[in-house]
C-alpha cells in the first residue's frame, strides 16, 4: 500500500520530465522498435521432459504423453500457444502490449522498483485492460516493485509456488531498461528458471528414503548433532569433493593430514585412498542401492574401520552398517524426517545439504560447531565438460558405471579464480545451496581453494597459501569416535498418512474427470498441488504427493504451448486417460506401504 501511494503522489510535472528524459520524442514508436529488436531473436526458454527407460510412476505417464503430443503434431520449436513474459522496466508500457499482440502471453510478470515509472505507464497504458486480457486468456497479471536479486527471487519463487510450474514451461524475459537488478535477472536467467524448475522430488523416492529411514532408526541414533564438538570449532576442516581441480591439491593434502580434519565426500573417498589418504570422515547423502555398489570396494576396504561416516537418515541401509562410528541427521523437507518429528522422535533436520555430497558436507560440519572449513574440490563446474571430475575418479574408470555419465556446458558462471566456468543445472544448484547455507553463517569465514564456481560467502584462497598449525588432532577423532561409537535404536511408525493420501488422490481423479477443458486441467492441478498446504500434517502430503503432480503440470504445459490449438481437444481426452492411469499407480503404491 505505501508502494501504491508513493506512486499516486507523484507530480505530473516530474513524471513529464521523467519521460521527455528517457524517451524523448516518439514514445510509442520506440517501445515498438525495441519489441521488434527482441522479436528478432527473443530471450525465451521452453520446458519439456524428455522420455526415458525409468519406471517411476510420473515418468512412465511423461513418455505416454509425449507419445500423444508427438503424434498430433507438437512443434517445441514453435512460437508458444501459451506463455509467461517476464518485463524488466515499465517506462510507458507500450512494449507490453505490443509483445502480447505478437506472442500468446497469458502471464505477465513486470519487474519495476521504480515508482515514477509506474506514475508514467499509467498515462500510457490501461493496467485494469491489461489483467483482464491475461485473464481472458487464463493467466494473470503479476507488479513486483522489487529493489533487490535476492528480493527478486523470493516473490518469484512464491509465485511460481502459488500459481503454478506451468509458468516455467515457456518463458520468456524482455529487458526495457537497464538496472543492476534488472541487468542480473536478466543475465542469469537460465540459472533461476532452472533452479524453480529443479528439486521438486517424486513418489517413490520419498517413500524409498523412507523405508530406509525406518530401517536406520532401528540401528542408530538419529539427532541434531548441534554444536557437539564445539570444542575443537577451529581446527581445520579439509571438505574434498571429487572436482576437476583436486588433482592440482591432493599431493598437498598427503603433507596436511596430520594438521587437519580430512573428509572425503562421496566418490571423492575413492580419489583419495588411490593417493593413499584415508580421511577422517565419510560423508553420504544418495539413498539408492546403486550410490553403494558403484563404490563397494572403497567402503568394504579394511583402511576405513576407524573412519566416522557422516550421512542422512535416508541412506542405504547396508551402506550405513559398514561403519561401526557413525553421526547421522535427519534431512530438512524429508517424509522420514517428518514422520519421525510427529511421533515424538523427530529431531532437528540439517537443511541446505543437497543436492550433492559436499552440500550435505558443510552443513553437517557447521552443525556441529566447526568454523575453519576450507572446500578442495567442490567445483560446481568445469572449465572443459569432459574433465568434469578428479581425473583420478571412477568416472574415469571404464569398467565403472560412472564412466557413462556426460556433462554439457550448460551455462557459464563466474568462476572462483577465473572469470568464468561451465557448469551443469545440478552443480548450479549446489552451489546457489551452499550459498543459502552460508547465509545462515555470516559469521564463519569459509575458505573455497575450489578452482571451479565462486560461491558467495567463501573466500577465495589457494591451498598451498594456507597454512595450519602443527595441532595433535588425536584428540580430537578419540571424542569424535566415541560420541559416534554409541548406537540406540528406534521404531519409527508411518502413521495412518498413506490411507489419506489416497483419498486425495481419489477426489483429484474424480475432479480431473469433470474438468472443462485441458487447461482446466491444469488448473485443477494446481489447485490440488495449492490445497495439500492447508492440510493437517501438510509438509508430509506435499512430499509424498506434489512432486509428482509437478512432472504433469509442466509436461502438459509445455505439450499445449506447442501444439496446434485444433489438436488441443484430441490431446484433451488422450491425456487424461493416462493421468489418471498415473493416478491409480500413484494411489496402488501407497496402498503397499
Amino acid at each position: 500500500m505505501d508502494f501504491y501511494l508513493r506512486v499516486c503522489a507523484q507530480k505530473p510535472s516530474e513524471i513529464v520530465e521523467l519521460q521527455n528524459d528517457f524517451y524523448g520524442e516518439g514514445i510509442a514508436a520506440k517501445c515498438y522498435q525495441q519489441v521488434s529488436l527482441f522479436l528478432k531473436t527473443p530471450t525465451h526458454l521452453s520446458l519439456s521432459f524428455s522420455t526415458n527407460i525409468h519406471t517411476y510412476t510420473h515418468q512412465l505417464c511423461i513418455n505416454k504423453l509425449n507419445s500423444i503430443a508427438d503424434n498430433l503434431g507438437r512443434n517445441a520449436n514453435s512460437k508458444p500457444q501459451r506463455g509467461t513474459l517476464v518485463i524488466l522496466g515499465l517506462g510507458a508500457g507500450y512494449h507490453i502490449n505490443k509483445l502480447m499482440s505478437e506472442i500468446r502471453y497469458t502471464d505477465v510478470i513486470v519487474i519495476e522498483p521504480d515508482e515514477k515509472h509506474y506514475a508514467m505507464a499509467c498515462q500510457h497504458i490501461n493496467f485494469a485492460s491489461l489483467k483482464a486480457e491475461c485473464q481472458r486468456r487464463g493467466g494473470s497479471l503479476t507488479l513486483l516493485n522489487v529493489e533487490t536479486y535476492q528480493q527478486f527471487l523470493s516473490q518469484m519463487k512464491q509465485l511460481v509456488k502459488k500459481q503454478g510450474v506451468h509458468l516455467l514451461a515457456d518463458i520468456s524475459v524482455y529487458r526495457h531498461y537497464s538496472t543492476p537488478v534488472m541487468d542480473r535477472v536478466f543475465s542469469e536467467f537460465k540459472q533461476w528458471r532452472n533452479s524453480f524448475a529443479s528439486m521438486w522430488g517424486y513418489l517413490e523416492d520419498e517413500l524409498l528414503g523412507l523405508k530406509h529411514t525406518c530401517e536406520n532408526y532401528q540401528h542408530t541414533r538419529v539427532g541434531a548433532h548441534e554444536n557437539i564438538f564445539s570444542e575443537f570449532s577451529s581446527f581445520p576442516v579439509l571438505i574434498v569433493g571429487n572436482g576437476p581441480s583436486l588433482d592440482k591439491d591432493i599431493q598437498h593434502i598427503k603433507t596436511q593430514q596430520d594438521r587437519a580434519l580430512i573428509v572425503s565426500c562421496g566418490t571423492s573417498l575413492s580419489t583419495l585412498m588411490k593417493t593413499g589418504v584415508t580421511p577422517d570422515f565419510h560423508i553420504e547423502m544418495e539413498r539408492t542401492s546403486v550410490n553403494f555398489e558403484i563404490k563397494e570396494d572403497e567402503l568394504c576396504d579394511p583402511r576405513i574401520k576407524d573412519v566416522v561416516l557422516i550421512a542422512l537418515s535416508t541412506i542405504y541401509p547396508k551402506l550405513m552398517l559398514q561403519f561401526d562410528q557413525r553421526i547421522i541427521f535427519a534431512k530438512g523437507n524429508d517424509l522420514g524426517a517428518e514422520l519421525a518429528s510427529l511421533s515424538g522422535q523427530g529431531s532437528k533436520p540439517l537443511y541446505h545439504c543437497n543436492p550433492t555430497v559436499t552440500n550435505m558436507a558443510v552443513a553437517a560440519f557447521l552443525r556441529m560447531g566447526f568454523t575453519n572449513i576450507v572446500l578442495l574440490g567442490c567445483d560446481y563446474g568445469y572449465i572443459d565438460q569432459h574433465k568434469h571430475h578428479s581425473q583420478l575418479s571412477s568416472y574415469y574408470d571404464p569398467n565403472n558405471a560412472l564412466s557413462n555419465v556426460s556433462f554439457d556446458n550448460e551455462m557459464a558462471v563466474k568462476g572462483n579464480f577465473r572469470p568464468h566456468v561451465f557448469t551443469s543445472r545440478l552443480f548450479n544448484e549446489a552451489r546457489s545451496a551452499q550459498e543459502r547455507l552460508l547465509a545462515q553463517y555470516p559469521f564463519t569465514e569459509v575458505k573455497n581453494a575450489s578452482d571451479g564456481a565462486f560461491i558467495e560467502g567463501t573466500l577465495p584462497l589457494k591451498f598451498t597459501e594456507l597454512s595450519f598449525n602443527n595441532s595433535d588432532k588425536s584428540a580430537l577423532l578419540s571424542t569424535v569416535r566415541e560420541y559416534a561409537g554409541k548406537h540406540t535404536g528406534s521404531k519409527l511408525d508411518s502413521g495412518a498418512h498413506f490411507s489419506y493420501a489416497i483419498q486425495l488422490l481419489n477426489s483429484l481423479k474424480q475432479e480431473v474427470d469433470k474438468a472443462d477443458s485441458v487447461t482446466d486441467v491444469i488448473s485443477i492441478l494446481n489447485a490440488f498441488i495449492e490445497s495439500l498446504r492447508d492440510e493437517k500434517d501438510a509438509l508430509i502430503y506435499e512430499l509424498l504427493l506434489s512432486g509428482s503432480i509437478k512432472y504433469i503440470v509442466g509436461t502438459i504445459a509445455s505439450h499445449i504451448n506447442h501444439l496446434p490449438l485444433s489438436s488441443w481437444t484430441d490431446y484433451d481426452v488422450q491425456m487424461r486417460k493416462e493421468l489418471q492411469s498415473m493416478l491409480d499407480a500413484l494411489m496402488n503404491k501407497l496402498s503397499y506401504e
